[in-house]
């Protein structure tokens, strides 16, 4: 393996433990996954941050970040895009659900992404859609391990920073985030 592909996978490798760390780990392990709202607006921050690694234009705005992930999710994910893309959208905007029925029990799963009510609204299932993007991302672990190609793409949308915080000692400022070195994904300008 080349200098320059191991520099790739540990930018990418990174990047994937920050997701786990931060989205996944919280949701499984807390009390964080018993709230529908915070549970999608946390899987929809990764489904974003995944779907920047994969789309092939790199300004391409939120939503169609999230789009190209949830094709890559596949299934009712790829068919009900656009009624999950609203829900998110009001879940960041507004906290407020105006687009679905949520639930954030496994019962009644099968009902999952279906359409119900008078108004046609999508039922989600926080925890299965969690279950289902473990498995998305999963396979995208797997992925960037065989394609080449697609850890070029997913490394050229990320870069390292780094900050001392020593250059903050004399203003009040919060913790900086550990460690000193971070993984950033690069600016994506527009949000549409």
């Amino acid at each position: 393996m080349s200098d320059q592909t191991s520099q790739d996978r540990d930018k990418i490798d990174k990047y994937l433990e920050v997701i786990e760390e931060r989205i996944l780990a919280p949701i499984q392990k807390t009390e964080l996954g018993h709230y529908c709202t915070a549970t999608l607006l946390l899987l929809f921050a990764a489904i974003d941050g995944l779907g920047g690694l994969l789309h092939p234009d790199n300004t391409a705005g939120s939503n169609a970040r999230i789009r190209e992930f949830l094709d890559y999710m596949g299934g009712d994910y790829k068919v009900h895009k656009k009624e999950l893309l609203n829900l998110r959208n009001f879940l960041v905007h507004s906290a407020i659900n105006v687009e679905s029925f949520l639930s954030q029990t496994e019962i009644h799963s099968d009902q999952h992404l279906k359409k119900m009510g008078a108004a046609d609204f999508i039922y989600v299932s926080t925890m299965v859609m969690y279950e289902n993007f473990v498995d998305a991302f999963r396979r995208f672990r797997d992925d960037i391990k065989h394609k080449p190609a697609m850890v070029k793409r997913a490394a050229g949308q990320l870069e390292w920073r780094e900050d001392n915080p020593v250059d903050y000692l004399n203003i009040p400022t919060p913790t900086p985030p550990p460690p000193v070195e971070f993984i950033h994904a690069k600016c994506r300008p527009k949000c549409h």
